[in-house]
């Protein structure tokens, strides 16, 4: 199978959290204040119930506990608020009996850790739409669960990267395609904007600095979520191109800076998410 016979096969199974997608229609129609927003929310008591963690979470520190859906996107934002969503629809489409063998938390951790750097990187750059290469970050890898879903152990083969091996690289031997590529056709299948889809699509680096602002942020935010994700085998010396960054301008203890800030906003959402992801072993 190809890349898009893989996202075929399971597009009628991994909709898009349909909570994620109502909220995202009230924001795109200039509708997304906190009332319409909890409305929306408050149908789904799991994605309530977190939302509120979050809220009084240490990420906004508010000083008063919050304990009304309202309330809580008046904290984090409208934009925030969809994000969560989108987070929470994803991880609940997946069982727990999945992570055999792929290392879900792990998955999660990149796809998070992606997800935070892309915004932030937008920011810094003054990109008009953080929240759209925020959604990018966060689906550039959920190829791999997709793989996972129809065949199981090349999925697990694919995992099988180390230090000379890196993980594009051990895909592409594995399936013949990366795991970009099903995450792009699984986007596209979801009926997901153009932008979003070419830039999942375009993730991988081809040692040449891309042309589009937003492909040249999530390579780079892809490349130092692997790093950060797997620190035992890639670091930043050995294994992220100095084009990827300088390209943009940055210098080394910009991205080192970057990722310190980055690393506290995905400890917090894994724990909330999943208060078992960086259990004491």
């Amino acid at each position: 199978m190809n890349a898009i016979e893989y996202a075929q096969k399971v597009s009628d199974l991994f909709a898009v959290p349909t909570t994620a997608m109502r909220v995202k229609k009230l924001i795109d129609g200039d509708l997304a204040d906190a009332k319409n927003i909890a409305g929306i929310i408050n149908q789904d008591s799991g994605l309530a119930a977190h939302l509120l963690k979050v809220a009084n979470s240490a990420i906004y520190r508010f000083p008063r506990k919050i304990d009304t859906i309202q309330k809580a996107i008046q904290v984090i934002g409208t934009t925030a608020a969809y994000d969560y969503a989108l987070i929470f629809g994803i991880s609940n489409a997946f069982s727990s009996g999945q992570d055999q063998l792929i290392d879900l938390d792990k998955f999660w951790e990149q796809s998070v850790t992606c997800a935070i750097l892309a915004k932030h990187f937008s920011e810094v750059f003054g990109c008009r739409d953080a929240d759209r290469i925020f959604t990018s970050g966060l689906l550039h890898n959920i190829g791999e669960l997709v793989v996972m879903r129809v065949s199981p152990h090349l999925a697990s083969d694919c995992n099988r990267f180390d230090k000379a091996k890196i993980p594009r690289d051990c895909q592409f031997e594995v399936l013949g395609f990366t795991f970009a590529e099903v995450s792009a056709s699984l986007s596209q299948q979801w009926m997901l904007p153009d932008s979003i889809v070419s830039t999942i699509a375009m993730q991988h680096h081809d040692d040449t600095f891309a042309d589009s602002i937003d492909v040249q942020i999530i390579q780079l935010a892809y490349e130092l979520s692997i790093i950060n994700t797997y620190p035992t085998l890639f670091n930043l010396k050995t294994h992220l191109e100095p084009f990827l960054y300088q390209g943009l301008t940055l210098e080394m203890k910009d991205v080192e800076e970057s990722l310190d800030a980055a690393n506290f906003q995905v400890e917090q959402i894994l724990h909330l998410f999943n208060p078992d992801v960086f259990k004491a072993a």
